[in-house]
């Protein structure tokens, strides 16, 4: 998977998707601004690789256009953005009739992975699960009593036994940690490492 972003224009999108299909990435994702389906339909039709987007997406008709007007090969919108669970069911539902995957953004830490992966489990269609958990900050991990973590020599989570989501939040541990606001400037020195 390469990740775009959003920052290219259709030309220039259009021109590294090409220059990129002798690697054969997964897909490419977002590589045009996503509220511009016309443009993402233009670097659709100049390559071969798939194209990812959604992650912006908050309800189906964000996703209208993308979905039928075939701009789109991966539907990455975000559970915890769109809807939940049975938003999510419904885009699931309607983006199989037209043979799409599902690949969730997922970067709201332990809780927002424990709701994908059950919904994953849930869904024929689901392709994989996008998460940060690797490195993220360290205390995400803290934030719940069972969380989440991928097996090394197989590449996937576990399912869990235990009830809802199967993790409860610390709220102690949440408390030392309260929303600052902040958010990555993906063009400044230091984005990479959440500094600057």
């Amino acid at each position: 998977m390469v990740e775009m972003h959003g920052r290219f224009t259709p030309a220039t999108a259009a021109a590294v998707a090409v220059s990129l299909e002798p690697y054969e990435p997964e897909w490419i994702e977002e590589p045009v601004p996503p509220e511009n389906a016309e443009a993402l339909r233009r670097v659709r039709q100049t390559t071969r690789l798939p194209i990812a987007t959604g992650e912006r997406a908050h309800t189906l008709f964000d996703v209208r256009e993308f979905i039928e007007g075939g701009c789109v090969d991966v539907v990455q919108v975000d559970l915890t953005h769109f809807g939940g669970f049975l938003a999510m069911k419904r885009l699931a539902g309607w983006a199989d009739t037209y043979y799409l995957p599902l690949a969730p953004h997922n970067v709201c830490g332990p809780v927002g992975t424990m709701a994908n992966l059950h919904f994953a489990v849930t869904t024929s269609n689901y392709k994989v699960l996008e998460h940060f958990n690797d490195f993220a900050d360290p205390w995400v991990q803290e934030l719940v009593d069972h969380p989440p973590c991928v097996d090394r020599s197989d590449g996937c989570f576990a399912v869990p036994e235990r009830p809802g989501l199967g993790v409860r939040l610390k709220h102690d541990v949440c408390a030392l940690h309260p929303r600052t606001g902040g958010r990555i400037r993906l063009f400044e020195q230091g984005w990479e490492s959440r500094r600057g």
